[in-house]
């Protein structure tokens, strides 16, 4: 129920859903919600963006708006942030890159890459023996682009709905995993081995109920009991076809293993985990720290390292410094404040000065503040601003 209006229409009580521009070139962070202050209206006419969109099921139409002055907000409206903001927030990039190849790029394989992962899952449920051939194709699309352009594919692999999760949480390991292998100073090769690792890691949760990987509430103890056997139900479904590799099998069986002994399903020591296992237990927990589910609100990215770090006996501490600096001490879509006052987001990162990355102005006192398209690069010269805070305490929504 989109429909495209003029920004000067809009009025408080219509579900705002994102501007008719660039996605990075407006004053919101946020690409779907609810409008319900008067300093949201005034930026977006302060914006010089010409046309918006407005969601006329979830708000006010323009005629409506004439009809009745007063605010109403519609009791089906969803809360600000998470599964319906992720969802515009794809579906405003996917209609907004015409001016970034580069973007569009990553949208496309994202799309590509969500489709053959769907089909792979319910292969796997038909009891089809896994198509090793079209894992490594994709696994290679994945690789290539990574490495040419890290932030790219892993910014937009960010964004999760709760009904694509599981098959896009898969695709982001394996693209978390070949980026972590370039840090590590892999061989190109070894990155890819690390990308099948990461991709076919949780096809065991093929064979476990859609209702209770999605489950909103708590898991009863039963239903936690079968959620720890998709480590090993997946490993009987790998080694089924008899060119897997096996140090992807390997992965697929103890990526929930810890170096302290504690994880599962065998409890292995330190040194019977391998180096690729302990990579894909770094990627896998951070990206479903950073993702939105049904039972929780996804981390913030900058605070989802500064947890795992925190964590003794978990990780390989060597393996989660190098996934820090690959993906920067602010990784991409962490809020920050800077010393100036101003909030933002972070889009990119400055591989010369990872304290430094460039920034998405979420709110600013006037537009002397920032640049015409909101953005501040922390490392132009002259160095006038830093960041002095992380996480959801920088959030001014907050």
């Amino acid at each position: 129920m989109l429909k495209k209006i003029n920004v000067a229409e809009l009025v408080l009580g219509m579900y705002f859903c994102g501007f008719d521009a660039g996605w990075l070139n407006h004053p919101f962070w946020k690409t779907r919600f609810l409008l319900k202050h008067e300093n949201d209206l005034e930026q977006a006419r302060a914006s010089g963006i010409a046309y918006c969109w407005i969601d006329i099921s979830r708000g006010r139409d323009v005629m409506a708006a004439v009809e009745d002055d007063r605010m109403t907000v519609p009791s089906g409206a969803p809360r600000d942030g998470g599964d319906d903001d992720a969802a515009l927030a794809v579906e405003v990039i996917v209609t907004r890159t015409a001016d970034d190849p580069a973007l569009e790029q990553a949208i496309a394989l994202r799309e590509h890459a969500r489709e053959l992962t769907r089909s792979m899952f319910t292969a796997a449920r038909m009891g089809r023996v896994v198509a090793l051939p079209q894992c490594v194709d994709l696994v290679e699309e994945i690789a290539c682009s990574v490495l040419r352009d890290p932030t790219g594919l892993l910014s937009v692999l960010r964004l999760k709905l709760n009904d694509e999760y599981t098959y896009l949480h898969s695709v982001a390991v394996c693209a978390l995993m070949v980026a972590l292998g370039r840090t590590l100073g892999l061989s190109e090769s070894a990155c890819r081995e690390a990308g099948l690792c990461g991709y076919l890691h949780d096809v065991g949760k093929a064979f476990i109920d859609d209702d209770i990987l999605n489950k909103p509430g708590r898991l009863s103890d039963e239903e936690f009991a079968l959620i720890k056997r998709h480590p090993e139900l997946g490993y009987q479904y790998l080694i089924q076809n008899p060119d897997m590799p096996a140090y992807a099998c390997e992965v697929c069986l103890h990526h929930h293993e810890r170096l302290d002994g504690r994880g599962y399903p065998d409890a292995l020591a330190a040194d019977a985990i391998t180096q690729y296992t302990r990579m894909t237990a770094i990627c896998d927990v951070y990206d479903a720290l950073t993702s939105e589910r049904p039972y929780k609100q996804g981390w913030d990215p900058a605070d989802a390292l500064y947890q795992m770090a925190s964590w003794e006996g978990h990780f390989d501490r060597r393996l989660l410094l190098a996934f820090v600096k690959t993906l920067g001490i602010y990784p991409v879509g962490s809020l920050v404040r800077l010393e100036s006052g101003l909030a933002g987001r972070v889009i990119r990162q400055n591989p010369t000065d990872l304290t430094r990355p460039v920034v998405q102005v979420l709110h600013a006192r006037d537009e002397h503040d920032i640049g015409s398209n909101g953005v501040l690069d922390l490392m132009a010269w002259p160095r006038t601003d830093g960041i002095v805070q992380r996480g959801q305490d920088a959030n001014p929504a907050s």
